[in-house]
């Protein structure tokens, strides 16, 4: 169903010609994947897509003031939104391992190996639950786990890199997309044991173009910008 709307609406987009904008707000961990997207969108509707965003909380902001046409967020963030309309399941962004550039990369290719370097290092940073962060929750309630006792858990305000900046852990437990455009740290993977936050897209009730919004989410969770948001470190629903 989803790819017959989005060829409907972006036939009529393209009939009212150019001049329709759409503002896209998303964390940092799906912006690759949303600008690579939204490119897709414009060569296809001729539709300008401005996206932006940055921390959960700045996207929170904007939506507080009124700003951008669709969110993308942690699913889990939706039913405390007020003025976003829907939720459309988008994919997935897996939680990644990452270590200082000038450290040596840990063997993490077995859980049981990704246990065992967790028991080695000083410490493992991650995003502080307290903040409500999907990943930051998921995270802390692993390492509690009982075959994670040992572990140095240091949770960090923030993004998780910060624990490896302040020399409190030489492991960050971090959403993969952020972890690979730092240039300070060495993404090591993916966690294996899997860790991953949902992503769903939604229509900003305060936005400007409601219609173009729904034309763009259509389009963003169909197979045709699936490979796009692969390559920026998201796993779509629509393979």
């Amino acid at each position: 169903m989803l790819r017959p709307l989005a060829t409907f609406l972006s036939i009529a987009l393209l009939a009212a010609g150019p001049a329709w904008a759409l503002t896209v707000l998303g964390p940092a961990s799906v912006l690759p994947g949303a600008q690579a997207v939204a490119a897709l969108f414009t060569a296809k509707t001729g539709v300008a897509v401005t996206v932006s965003g940055g921390s959960r909380d700045k996207v929170q902001q904007a939506l507080a003031a009124g700003g951008g046409d669709v969110v993308l967020l942690p699913s889990t963030d939706f039913p405390a939104l007020a003025g976003v309309a829907g939720m459309t399941p988008i994919g997935s962004v897996p939680v990644g391992v990452a270590v200082k550039a000038s450290q040596p990369v840990p063997d993490i290719s077995t859980p049981e190996k990704f246990l065992a370097a967790l028991k080695r290092a000083k410490g493992v940073a991650y995003a502080d639950p307290s903040a409500g962060t999907s990943a930051g929750v998921m995270i802390d309630g692993l390492l509690k786990q009982p075959e994670y006792q040992g572990v140095h858990r240091v949770p960090v305000k923030g993004l998780a890199v910060g624990g490896l900046a302040s020399g409190q852990a030489d492991i960050a437990l971090q959403l993969l997309p952020e972890l690979a455009n730092d240039p300070a740290v060495k993404l090591v993977g993916p966690m294996p044991s899997g860790i991953s936050v949902d992503i769903s897209a939604g229509i900003v009730l305060a936005g400007m173009d409601t219609t173009g919004a729904q034309a763009f989410i259509a389009f963003a969770a169909s197979r045709a910008a699936a490979p796009a948001w692969k390559a920026g470190g998201l796993h779509p629903i629509a393979q």
